[in-house]
């Protein structure tokens, strides 16, 4: 009876105690709040779903509970530090353990208790969400059926395995130490193990399930479950307790059950005595000697209150607290666990295909410790809570509380200490990052740029936030309520922002635009506007810490009216004084902050934004099918000021009437964000309409245009940013590594790219639903002219500072300097696509020849990494697409590096590929995938996919560009690496084809009809390319394609379409294989195919009948992912293969043919020389399958296998 006894008492304690409700309510409101922050927001688009997935989907609501466990932790850890410390802390343990009580009882019924009010409070996340939907008004195509299993699934499955697991470990450290803080730092562990794993085993491809297993709060291993659901099985389906949920959930439960055994065993149920036990021999006494009386002698101490002296005592308070805070062993460890975590996590830190990056100096301080804020957060609010409590818990603090010391004495020096702890924990980090680098072998060190960004940019982030946990742990005045306060504050200032639409930076404590690096561009220009909002908050942090001295607890007396009166008494004139200093300085900043945000630039909301956008399309739409003119000739006169930075851009345009009728007006678009100093076609138009705030300008012809006439048009625009806006500074704007590309020049005509996209924004302007790309088969749509689709021949003129390079596309005709300035001159020996960019930067140039055709990387000069690489990929790729598809056009062939800022992308221009240093200049290709060489044979194929035609506006345009430049480039890869590090490549675009089905807001399509859907044609287009040369051959298919564009190079009105390809791909595709084309490319078709045995026989003759038991199923999904099945018979790889080497995915090849393989299960039986190891169907994944693991196996030894006849 004493179990139920302790267990009722527990529960009724808890119940009793206001923290518990606090918790409560606090659980309430983040479970109502999770609905409309995050479940509303992805569901209408704004989160990474992409629009396609309903608010109450069963998926969403596992991944809200999985994160609300997290949250959970803090309150996990109050009720069992309570349930377990109470004792120790009230010192009343010693009567329990002398108290006929068994350790099991006592044990057992305080766990239990707080794990049932723990339970009662995690159920407010289901009802919490429950209600939370039921208060909202959603539209109905936002909202599926209700689903009481959705709800009641995750709190079984997720919530209460993941409030036990973390109860075990919490309540071991806390016993086991009988100090809270080790219980913290436990939870904080097992939170940092969680971080490990999503951000780094989860990166590699071979580790993913692993990752999956360790995650110890489920979110991988859902993850990994529903990794290739389509939206409408994310809609309607329960996740399931699958294989990798299920064994991730038994093991953290086993683990959770083995650390309550160790508890269990370890756990003494005694106390210490006074004495120490076993015999010991008296010890003799030694004699006294004589008493002599001898007089005292009193020091004379002279008392001083004098400011030098409070200012000593301060530093005396710091370096007592700092010194406490490092002699806590626990600390300590949380230190060193926060450095271990930068080693796990930055040892394969940006990972790109496989392939790690080489560490320099901003991507260990920026991108691997830019990850440790949020722990170095749960250290300051730990630290903070210690320093606030320790003469409280350690049971002196009446007599601190006594001394002859004013409030802020100790606040400031404990809050000095805060500071240090924070110095060292940057300094011992900032170690940790260099020996991270050498291990890895790079010793370019920069030790300048640690102490930027560790002791400038994060520190002073940090100091803020420390400043709010001082703030927290006094008003709060409960240790643990305090923490949770601080954690829940932080969650909403990462999560809950947007639910109440706080978007500008002066309104949200301590928030700031982003900042960035790059090796070439520094931190100009990010870094003022985020140092100017850091400076206006650090005047709201000063008055925080003035509100904190003010209610600094002294004495016995908590209640709120005895500290309002202390505070009061205790607001004298110097804290008068430095809170005026505090208001004088957030006015100062404040005003400046807004005069730049507010004045300088126009703040809009997100509604604001939506609203413009909206207000576009309602008046611009009606000129969207107006006839205007083309651009037939362009020349620039580009004037570049790094310096300032600013570009001033002077152009002409030669507009050409092409449509069969007459033009009256020419409509110009031109981004609102520059400022137009004059556009206009001279004395052959007037401006009827000049709307800045749309960028939309129209001029009236005083003669119409005939069909064929020209007219030029004149623009002078500068693009200068003043100040900055609420979300920083311009990118294209540097000092080093300036890009301005087509997108910034004026195009002619209404642009439908510019619209409000997302169908439920639409539908709160009241817009109607956006139109759809046009149809493959539209015939008016292949006879309009695209955008960015002329052939023109332009020159450029780029000036910038004396010390750079600037770069367009077309052949360098000359180079001088003039006023100071040095200025490069481009023009183009003939046609080009009208896709203009300009680049200037310090650049170094590494040149090489092909065939007469110059070829130039010009990059960054401590970027040489892969230099070699990019020229082996552009000449592997003349090499190859010359012969293969026809001639390149240029006289040269540059690569130029931009800032990592403007994006993590290469693009193609005419005889020019603009590459980001992000991408591919710092990969270290070891034993990965060499992608700075694919991805350079990529653009390279551009001059050819999209730079020798112009595709029709319609559906299926991108296949035309993108899957085969994919195509072309993986032809190039196999020739200089082979087919194993294609296949390696194939895998990661198979995989991303999968998850891209299930969150893109765009109905899925067949390949042939693909949009703006990049995991179709960029991926899949891939996979099903690689395929079909296995079929067809390699010839053929070139064949094909070569046929495609000596047809359409240069090509006007009929644009081609991806029916044209299919159409030449037909051609050479023999009868018995039509059936692949209009799987791969006219239909969703996925394969589920699998070897369920083989077993191999050896014949009399030598050699071995290998028979292979399979099964195969074809299914055909619609465009939100339901599938069927669909009768197979087609031709499927079978291969037999000999034990694999190191390294090897799969042994030699015995045996690899194609086999008319039908649905359902079959045995296919084949004949190679030697006993094989593994066996399969569809050996190299070749077709698109769901599960791969599965199609090869182990080869059993037959049973009454044939033995050879005797030879007599």
């Amino acid at each position: 009876m004493r179990f139920w006894e302790i267990f009722r008492f527990e529960i009724a304690y808890r119940l009793r105690h206001a923290s518990t409700w606090l918790y409560f309510l606090l659980f309430l409101a983040v479970a109502l709040l999770m609905v409309d922050g995050i479940l509303v927001q992805e569901a209408k688009g704004s989160g990474n779903t992409g629009g396609s997935i309903q608010v109450n989907a069963p998926f969403m609501i596992v991944f809200a509970m999985v994160f609300f466990s997290m949250i959970g932790m803090a309150a996990t850890a109050a009720f069992f530090n309570d349930a377990t410390l109470r004792d120790f802390q009230s010192r009343m343990h010693p009567l329990f353990f002398t108290a006929p009580i068994r350790k099991a009882d006592y044990l057992g019924g305080r766990l239990l208790g707080a794990f049932v009010v723990n339970a009662l409070l995690l159920l407010l996340m289901p009802v919490g969400l429950l209600l939370g939907l039921q208060l909202q008004e959603l539209e109905p195509e936002l909202l599926g059926p209700f689903r009481l299993g959705a709800f009641l699934q995750p709190y079984v499955v997720i919530l209460l395995p993941n409030m036990f697991v973390t109860a075990a470990i919490l309540s071991a450290t806390a016993v086991l130490s009988r100090r809270a803080l080790a219980s913290y730092i436990g939870g904080l562990v097992l939170f940092m193990g969680s971080l490990i794993t999503a951000e780094t085993l989860v990166e590699q491809t071979a580790l993913r399930e692993v990752a999956a297993l360790l995650e110890p709060f489920g979110f991988l291993a859902v993850r990994e479950t529903i990794a290739y659901w389509t939206p409408v099985e994310r809609n309607t389906q329960l996740v399931p307790l699958g294989e990798v949920l299920l064994w991730n959930r038994l093991l953290w439960i086993t683990g959770a059950l083995g650390v309550l055994v160790l508890l269990y065993r370890r756990f003494r149920f005694g106390h210490e005595a006074a004495q120490s036990r076993g015999r010991h021999k008296p010890e003799p006494q030694p004699e006294l000697a004589p008493e002599r009386v001898a007089p005292l002698a009193v020091p004379q101490v002279a008392q001083a209150f004098t400011g030098e002296a409070r200012l000593r005592q301060v530093f005396a308070v710091a370096g007592r607290s700092f010194r406490e805070i490092f002699a806590n062993r626990y600390l300590l460890f949380l230190a060193t666990a926060s450095l271990l975590f930068l080693f796990l996590n930055g040892w394969d830190a940006w990972v790109v295909f496989d392939t790690p990056t080489w560490p320099v100096t901003y991507v260990v301080a920026k991108e691997v410790l830019g990850q440790l804020p949020p722990l170095v957060y749960f250290l300051l609010v730990v630290f903070a809570g210690e320093l606030v409590w320790m003469e409280r818990e350690a049971g002196m603090s009446e007599i601190t509380d006594a001394l002859p010391l004013p409030n802020w004495v100790s606040f400031f020096g404990k809050f000095l200490a805060l500071v240090l702890a924070l110095v060292a924990l940057q300094g011992v980090l900032m170690g940790g990052g260099m020996l991270l680098q050498a291990l890895k072998g790079y010793y370019n060190f920069e030790p300048g740029l640690y102490v930027q960004i560790l002791f400038g940019i994060q520190l002073a982030d940090y100091l803020l936030w420390a400043a709010l946990a001082m703030l927290v742990h006094v008003l709060v005045n409960q240790k643990y309520v305090g923490h949770l306060v601080f954690v829940l504050y932080y969650v909403f200032f990462s999560f809950g922002r947007r639910l109440l639409e706080i978007e500008h930076h002066m309104l949200l404590y301590p928030s700031a635009p982003a900042w960035t690096y790059s090796d070439m561009s520094g931190f100009t220009p990010f870094l003022a506007p985020y140092l100017w909002f850091k400076l206006y908050w650090g005047a709201w942090a000063l008055l925080l810490l003035v509100v904190a001295n003010l209610f600094w607890r002294r004495g016995r007396e908590a209640g709120l009216l005895h500290r309002l009166r202390e505070a009061g008494a205790g607001f004298t004139r110097r804290t008068a004084m430095l809170t005026g200093v505090a208001m004088l300085l957030l006015l100062a900043t404040g005003g400046f902050v807004f005069y730049n945000t507010n004045v300088l630039h126009e703040y809009q909301p997100f509604d604001a934004r939506v609203a413009r956008l909206a207000a576009y399309e309602r008046l611009y739409k009606r000129y969207e099918d107006l006839p205007q003119p083309h651009i037939a000739g362009s020349s620039y006169q580009v004037e570049i000021y790094p310096e300032r930075p600013a570009i001033s851009v002077r152009g002409t345009y030669l507009l050409r009437n092409s449509t069969p009728a007459a033009i009256d007006s020419i409509h110009l678009m031109i981004d609102p964000d520059i400022h137009v100093q004059e556009a206009g076609l001279g004395q052959e138009a007037g401006q009827v309409l000049a709307d800045k705030e749309h960028g939309y300008y129209i001029f009236q012809l005083k003669k119409a245009l005939a069909p064929g006439d020209s007219v030029f048009l004149f623009f002078d625009l500068l693009y200068d940013e003043q100040g900055f806006s609420n979300s920083g500074v311009s990118e294209a704007l540097v000092g080093n590594g300036t890009l301005l590309d087509q997108r910034r020049l004026p195009v002619v005509g209404y642009q439908p790219d510019r619209e409000l996209k997302s169908e439920a924004l639409r539908r709160e302007q009241g817009l109607a639903a956006r139109a759809k790309t046009a149809s493959v088969y539209d015939a008016k749509a292949r006879a309009r002219r695209p955008g960015y689709g002329e052939w023109v021949n332009y020159e450029t003129i780029i000036g910038t500072s004396p010390d750079q390079v600037a770069v367009a596309p077309g052949s360098l005709k000359r180079t001088w300097q003039e006023n100071g300035r040095r200025y490069f001159h481009y023009a183009t020996d003939g046609p080009v696509k009208n896709i203009a960019v300009f680049l200037s930067a310090r650049y170094q140039v590494l040149e090489d020849q092909w065939q007469g055709v110059q070829v130039q990387v010009l990059h960054h000069p401590e970027h040489a990494f892969n230099l070699n690489s990019m020229v082996r990929g552009v000449k592997a790729s003349l090499d190859y697409y010359t012969k293969h598809f026809g001639p390149y056009l240029y006289p040269q062939l540059r690569i130029v590096e931009f800032p990592r800022h403007q994006g993590s992308y290469a693009r193609a221009f005419p005889g020019t590929v603009a590459y980001s240093e992000g991408l591919g200049f710092l990969a270290r290709v070891e034993d990965g995938i060499d992608y700075p060489f694919v991805v350079t044979a990529h653009e390279v194929a551009h001059q050819w996919w999209g730079g020798q035609f112009v595709a029709a506006d319609v559906q299926g345009r991108r296949v035309l560009h993108e899957t085969l430049a994919h195509y072309s480039a993986l032809m190039v890869m196999e020739k200089a690496y082979g087919p194993a590090k294609v296949r390696q490549f194939l895998g990661q675009f198979r995989h991303r084809y999968l998850v891209g089905r299930q969150n893109r807001g765009h109905l899925e399509v067949p390949l042939l009809l693909s949009e703006d859907q990049d995991y179709i044609h960029y991926d899949k287009g891939a996979v099903v390319m690689y395929a079909l040369r296995d079929y067809l051959g390699e010839e053929a298919v070139n064949r094909a394609l070569r046929h495609f564009l000596e047809k359409h190079r240069y090509g006007g009105a009929p644009y081609p379409t991806s029916r044209d390809l299919l159409q030449e791909l037909q051609a050479v595709t023999p009868d018995s294989l039509q059936y692949l084309l209009t799987d791969l490319f006219e239909e969703i078709t996925l394969w589920d195919m699998r070897t369920k045995q083989v077993q191999a026989v050896p014949l009399r003759t030598g050699g071995y009948r290998v028979t292979l038991q399979v099964e195969a199923n074809k299914m055909k999904a619609d465009s939100i992912g339901r599938a069927r099945q669909a009768p197979m018979d087609d031709l499927v790889e079978i291969g037999a293969f000999a034990a694999a080497g190191e390294g090897e995915e799969r042994g030699k090849a015995l045996y690899l043919q194609k086999h008319r393989i039908r649905s359902g299960s079959q045995a296919v039986t084949v004949t190679v020389p030697v006993l094989p190891a593994r066996a399969g169907i569809d050996p190299y994944h070749k077709l698109i399958e769901w599960t791969r693991d599965d199609n090869v196996v182990e080869v059993a030894a037959g049973v009454g296998a044939e033995k050879p006849r005797k030879p007599w």
